[in-house]
C-alpha cells in the first residue's frame, strides 16, 4: 500500500472526524498527511462507534459519522493482523515495553494492524514509541 498512513483513533478523530484545531498537533498531522491516503484499523472504527453510542449521538451526527467512516478505508482484522498482535505484544512484554500491558490492548491492535499491513502509524500517543519494527510517525516528523 504505497503512500498510505494508518491513523490512530485520536489523530483520525481530530483531523478527519471533527477537524478540530484546538489540539496544537493537528496542523503538524495535516502536513504529514499531505498527498497521502489514510486508513484506520478496525479497532479505531470500533472505538469511534463506541464513543458515539455512549455519548448518545443523534441521527444527524450518526449519519455524519457513517459518511466519514464510509470515506475512510478500515483495514480488517486478518490472520496476519492476529499473528502480528501476538508477536508485537510478546516482543513488548519481553522487552518491558508498556504496550504489552492490558490497559493498552486497543493500542496493541492498532500497532498490529500497522505492522501487518506494513504501514506507518501516525499517532500523538507516545505508547507507540519504541515498539519493535513499527514505523511510528509523530507530529514532529517531516
Amino acid at each position: 500500500m504505497a503512500d498510505v498512513v494508518l491513523l490512530d483513533t485520536d489523530v483520525w478523530s481530530c483531523v478527519i472526524l471533527a477537524a478540530r484545531d484546538r489540539d496544537p498537533r493537528v496542523a503538524q498531522w495535516r502536513l504529514l498527511l499531505l498527498g497521502k491516503d489514510i486508513a484506520i484499523a478496525a479497532q479505531t472504527e470500533g472505538e469511534v462507534r463506541f464513543g458515539a453510542l455512549v455519548r448518545k449521538w443523534g441521527d444527524t451526527r450518526i449519519s455524519a459519522l457513517e459518511a466519514t467512516l464510509g470515506a475512510t478505508a478500515t483495514l480488517p482484522v486478518t490472520s496476519p493482523v492476529v499473528l502480528s498482535f501476538a508477536a508485537v505484544r510478546a516482543a513488548c512484554k519481553l522487552s518491558g515495553h508498556p504496550l504489552a500491558e492490558k490497559i493498552h490492548m486497543g493500542d496493541a491492535w492498532i500497532a498490529a494492524t500497522a505492522l501487518a499491513y506494513d504501514l506507518p502509524l501516525l499517532s500523538g500517543d507516545e505508547i507507540f514509541d519504541g515498539v519493535p519494527d513499527l514505523q511510528f510517525l509523530k507530529g514532529s516528523d517531516g
